[in-house]
């Protein structure tokens, strides 16, 4: 049970960071279209709101960030507490 929770932490963490990444590149996207004098063209998304960014980059993010995620924890949850490989233990 504790190896799911772990994983599933993990998985929340890289949507998360996924979604980080979502804002950054949106906002110097449009940055960088504003300052070229062009109007940014407003893609849906998955929740029905407004996007900058075209619908098969952000359906990467998400796949990356929940399939990042994912083997992020698979890794960690075997060095920490199966090999138990850490540097703080003496």
């Amino acid at each position: 049970m504790k190896k799911y929770i772990y994983i599933i932490s993990w998985i929340v963490l890289g949507s998360l960071l996924a979604l980080l990444a979502h804002a950054g590149m949106e906002i110097g996207y449009i940055n960088y279209l504003l300052a070229q004098n062009i109007v940014p063209v407003n893609y849906g998304s998955f929740g029905g709101h407004y996007c900058a960014l075209p619908v098969w980059l952000q359906s990467g993010l998400v796949a990356v960030g929940l399939f990042g995620g994912f083997l992020a924890g698979k890794y960690f949850y075997r060095v920490i507490y199966i090999e138990k490989r850490y540097h703080w233990k003496k």
